[in-house]
């Protein structure tokens, strides 16, 4: 064998990069899909938090409390439905908004999570009780009392329950009179463990907890997990079928009717997988979620951050964040139930906390409390919560529910040992204080005749980036220039923000970004509301971050010498295209688009700069960019699709073209699409049978 043969590599350079290429596509979709059911959260989350704070400061029986309850269930729903929602949306997602695609999805989730259902069945149960004692100093109603975990349990009379209750360490004190009875208002039956396939007997039969209602199916809790995979497979079904033929005889079930029948079977061994690994991934994502909060001074956070914001250049930040969001990861509030029940006397403040909530006699001393008494007082308060706020899971999903359920507080899960908001909250001081303060410092170091020219583009960007926490032409403005500035003095301060909101214990959660409106909406109302989101937190910091953030701005680009717009004889922020392809925009200008024929005139030269109607396969869109995928990048005319004007910049990645509107690329691409199909149709009629088209 030849020297030259035995270096050849396993793989060619150009194979390992047009697939890096074709999976940063692929991620890059991913994470606009992620967008659409996102988008839904700020109004959902105003009137869930509005309609929680007014239900919880007004008598039951009154009309406010009606409406205010009326606002909150309208929020919760679409929390409490996330996994579908992420599930539609990337079947949309990969098939250009496909309405068959949509439906399919729905189809394979519900059989999906029904096949789990088919094959679960009650291990181990207990049966709950709600008794009143009476004939004791200090008579006691509504107490909930949990049986013996058996196989097969059995109800027991009064007599019966109160002998296990003199018997047991947990309830025994309750009885100082031998003359105490019990009367059982109510029982239940409360399943504890379920085998599933060959997870099964007292130590690999699944834990309840683990289990959650899917549109009403009893089934594995994966999260938004299941959700994403199913969604998967539907787009694929539906690209891959819809325009199959089938035979004369079954023709009826050809094309888009075809796709959920394939569907309906597709996801037979999605949900096998899923059964065999969820439990044991399931388990290591709430022991990462109980544990990972244990790291001193706020570590994780600032761990999380750095994370978080490498990845946004390449916009798949919200792909790594969803699993501390949405799933076990972010937390378990059964886990902190279970780990509480424990060990009730230490968690001191917990119980401090009951006993502000009336849960605890106000005469008992907590400090010299029993654990049986501690038990006993968790219980009566787990029994009075929403069963969805037990079983809520991730950062971002539990912070909702406790902001829906008007018996908890964000104090009392810190007290239980899980700092919510740990990988929200820390947003809120560099996008409301510290970016904008940025963006001032970037115009006060432009030369003073080019202040004027500039001060729209910077002071609009500011304003923005306060408002709602939109960071890009910030962002990128100094990334592209400077990426030190970015990696050096940007990235450390998010994450010491990030650190020092967790050392803080502030619970502020958000939609997607952390500016003003989610700071009313998720930190002063429901502090209002009595939550304790300790928000003032993010004013001490988030102020002292205004001058923090001026002074190292300002004096890196004024001593540093870099060009930003105003400074360079440009005028214009920057993007993750200039990022990206080191290429100058167009000075030309572009008359203002008004009315649909300029809409559609500008979209029709957008599909001639980018190589024409034969090197496009795909349009989408997302919070702020056009997402064309095209056959060939080399064609596409960047200074042309700039010099139309409204686009700030430009990314160009394999067969990725991104370009960035920040609101105008959801009109832009109904047009686009709407020209493609037209001009498509016409190069079929006046194409000869058996040829195709050119890439222009």
């Amino acid at each position: 064998m030849s020297e030259q043969a035995k270096l050849k590599p396993f793989v060619s350079r150009a194979w390992w990069k047009q697939s890096n290429q074709r999976t940063m596509a692929t991620l890059s979709k991913l994470s606009k899909a992620f967008l659409l059911p996102i988008a839904l959260l700020p109004i959902a989350g105003i009137f869930l938090g509005v309609g929680a704070t007014i239900s919880s400061k007004v008598d039951p029986a009154s009309a406010a409390w009606y409406f205010g309850n009326f606002l909150n269930k309208m929020g919760d729903i679409a929390f409490g439905n996330l996994p579908v929602l992420f599930c539609i949306s990337v079947a949309m997602a990969y098939t250009e908004d496909a309405g068959v695609a949509a439906l399919t999805s729905v189809v394979g989730f519900l059989v999906f999570n029904a096949i789990q259902l088919s094959l679960l069945n009650e291990a181990f149960a207990h049966i709950q009780y709600v008794v009143d004692i009476e004939g004791v100093a200090n008579p006691i109603k509504g107490l909930t009392v949990d049986g013996l975990k058996s196989a097969s349990p059995t109800l027991l009379t009064a007599d019966e329950l109160l002998n296990y209750m003199r018997n047991s360490e947990i309830y025994q004190r309750l009885f100082d009179n031998p003359n105490a009875k019990i009367v059982i208002v109510s029982s239940a039956r409360v399943s504890d463990q379920f085998n599933l396939l060959f997870y099964t007997g007292q130590t690999w039969a699944v834990q309840s907890k683990l289990l959650t209602t899917n549109l009403g199916v009893n089934s594995l809790n994966t999260g938004v997990f299941g959700g994403i995979f199913v969604g998967a497979i539907a787009a694929f079904a539906f690209n891959r079928f819809h325009k199959t033929q089938l035979p004369s005889a079954l023709s009826f079930f050809s094309g888009t009717k075809l796709v959920p029948i394939i569907m309906f079977l597709a996801v037979i061994p999605l949900a096998f997988i899923f059964m065999i690994i969820w439990p044991l991934i399931g388990t290591g994502l709430a022991w990462f979620g109980n544990n990972s909060g244990k790291l001193p001074v706020g570590l994780d956070s600032l761990i999380f951050e750095i994370f978080e914001r490498s990845l946004v250049p390449f916009g798949l930040h919200h792909v790594f964040y969803s699993p501390l969001w949405w799933t076990q990861a972010g937390g378990s509030m059964a886990d902190l139930v279970a780990n509480v029940l424990k060990d009730p006397l230490s968690y001191m403040a917990f119980l401090k906390d009951l006993q502000a909530a009336g849960y605890i006699d106000a005469s008992v001393d907590v400090a010299k409390i029993s654990a049986a008494d501690a038990i006993v007082a968790v219980n009566s308060w787990v029994s009075s919560l929403n069963a969805s706020t037990i079983s809520a899971v991730g950062d971002q999903t539990i912070m909702y529910k406790i902001i829906a359920d008007p018996k908890i507080t964000f104090t009392m899960v810190e007290h239980m040992g899980l700092n919510l908001g740990r990988f929200q909250s820390g947003k809120f001081p560099f996008m409301m204080f510290g970016l904008p303060a940025a963006a001032a410092a970037m115009w006060f170091s432009v030369p003073k005749q080019n202040r004027k020219q500039v001060m729209g583009i910077y002071f609009s960007a500011a304003f923005t980036c306060f408002l709602t926490g939109i960071t890009e032409p910030i962002e990128f403005t100094f990334l592209f220039v400077a990426p030190w500035l970015f990696y050096g003095v940007h990235m450390p301060l998010c994450a010491i923000s990030f650190m020092l909101m967790g050392l803080l214990h502030v619970h502020t959660s958000m939609t997607v970004s952390g500016g003003f409106i989610d700071f009313i909406v998720f930190g002063i109302i429901p502090f209002v509301g009595g939550k304790g989101t300790n928000f003032y937190w993010i004013l001490v910091v988030g102020i002292p971050y205004i001058a923090i953030y001026f002074a190292a701005f300002y004096f890196c680009i004024k001593y540093g010498k870099v060009g930003i717009p105003g400074r360079d004889g440009s005028a214009k922020l920057y993007t993750k295209a200039d990022f990206k392809a080191k290429q100058g925009g167009s000075e030309a200008s572009a008359v203002p688009a008004k009315g649909d024929a300029a809409k559609r005139e500008k979209a029709r030269k957008i599909i001639e700069f980018l190589g024409g109607p034969n090197n496009i396969t795909a349009v989408d869109s997302c919070a702020s960019r056009l997402r064309v995928t095209v056959v060939d990048s080399s064609v596409v005319d960047q200074n042309g699709i700039k010099s139309l004007g409204g686009s700030t910049g430009m990314i160009v990645r394999g067969k990725s073209v991104q370009i960035v509107y920040g609101g105008e690329q959801e009109v832009i691409k109904p047009y686009m699409r709407e020209l493609l199909a037209a001009m498509r149709k016409e190069q079929a009629a006046a194409i000869p049978n058996g040829q195709s088209p050119k890439t222009k």
